[in-house]
């Protein structure tokens, strides 16, 4: 992985034949369908109609669909995409565990497409890495020039796709094929049949989502007595001049908050954690319906070596100066106490999806990890497999 995070990732596409040759036949199209019914469920439906004017060639529709919307669409030349399948099915999530190699908190959702035969969403580009692996059926992959937001459009339609793309490399991929795309690379992906495809997509908040979301932050933190201040003020020639002291000032007053890297570190902590959904488990001052569990059952589970699973929707990442030191743990957005004999116990839970039991075990030998553990299970941040 070291020499794929040297030469490729964020610099140039890679195509692996049968990288995952046991992923087929993951989901059906129909079970893909039926998620897209749910109302709680990201999903987008795209047509291409080639025999129409260049303005109405492609239709965009937004879910939930219904059944009977999918049995009058044609034969061919749409596309259905479901958003964050992992938080939905756990198979998906423990799937994501292929890519530990890269920081958990980068990590977006899977996506999931189904297209018919000649099903495409059009030649375009993406701000952010993504993995494409083939789970069924046949799809042509052509990838273009490097964009940017300079890059020209088709106007007046409903889905970004580039006005001129230009072919650089052309894949025929089959299931258990991976194609990885940097950001800002134009691709093309055409069904030939019926195909499905997962992808896997990494955050990349802009400059100005961080901006934002920091400075949201620090307004609810800053204290409203902190001003602006010149003790050292001195006359001037003309009253209405805003002088490079004044301006300084400012900008050192601004810096120091950038500067500050306790604050900085709460925040990011929050803002990497933070769920893209609504809907899943909350982290809060453990009112409301905890799961009722306790730590025996759990030290019985583990020394039968039953897994625990990570809640498809949490996300779990922690600060430290070293990955085997963490100093602040965070779940969903929001801060965590922890012991600092839990630190062991803190890196295992944010490294594994599936905890394994022995080394769980080892550490709730240790009656404060216990506690610890008990609330995450008791929240619902973790629970035990349902495995016959």
């Amino acid at each position: 992985m070291k020499t794929f995070l040297q030469e490729y990732w964020q610099k140039k596409p890679l195509f692996v034949k049968n990288a995952l040759p046991h992923i087929h036949q993951m989901i059906t199209a129909d079970e893909l369908a039926g998620l897209a019914l749910e109302e709680h469920i990201e999903s987008r439906l795209i047509q291409e109609l080639p025999d129409e004017l260049p303005d109405n060639q492609w239709q965009l529709e937004h879910g939930p669909f219904t059944a009977e919307r999918f049995a009058e669409l044609p034969e061919d030349h749409w596309t259905l995409i479901v958003q964050a399948v992992d938080h939905h099915l756990p198979d998906f999530s423990q799937f994501l565990d292929n890519f530990s190699f890269i920081p958990s908190w980068r990590v977006d959702d899977i996506m999931i497409t189904y297209a018919t035969d000649k099903g495409s969403v059009g030649p375009h580009y993406d701000y952010y890495d993504v993995f494409l692996i083939q789970l069924d059926g046949k799809r042509q992959w052509q990838t273009g020039q490097q964009c940017d937001d300079n890059e020209k459009l088709i106007p007046n339609l409903p889905v970004r796709i580039v006005e001129e793309f230009i072919t650089h490399d052309c894949w025929d991929v089959e299931p258990g094929d991976l194609l990885y795309l940097p950001p800002g690379l134009a691709h093309h992906g055409v069904a030939r049949g019926e195909s499905m495809t997962l992808s896997v997509g990494f955050r990349a908040p802009s400059n100005k989502d961080l901006l934002s979301a920091y400075t949201d932050y620090q307004i609810d933190q800053l204290q409203g007595d902190n001003r602006y201040s010149d003790p050292d003020l001195t006359p001037q020639d003309n009253t209405g001049w805003i002088s490079p002291a004044a301006i300084q000032q400012v900008k050192h007053r601004l810096l120091d908050t950038l500067d500050a890297q306790e604050t900085l570190e709460h925040w990011f902590g929050q803002f990497a954690s933070s769920t893209k959904y609504e809907g899943g488990v909350e982290q809060d001052d453990g009112q409301g319906s905890p799961v009722d569990i306790n730590i025996n059952d759990i030290l019985l589970c583990c020394h039968e070596n039953a897994p625990f699973l990570r809640d498809e929707t949490c996300r779990l990442a922690y600060t430290g100066l070293t990955a085997d030191n963490p100093n602040l743990l965070f779940i969903n957005g929001k801060q965590v106490d922890f012991s600092p004999s839990a630190k062991v116990l803190v890196q295992l839970c944010c490294q594994h999806r599936r905890l394994p039991p022995q080394a769980l075990a080892n550490e709730l030998r240790d009656p404060l990890n216990q506690a610890f553990f008990l609330r995450l299970m008791q929240q619902g941040v973790f629970y035990l497999a349902d495995e016959e």
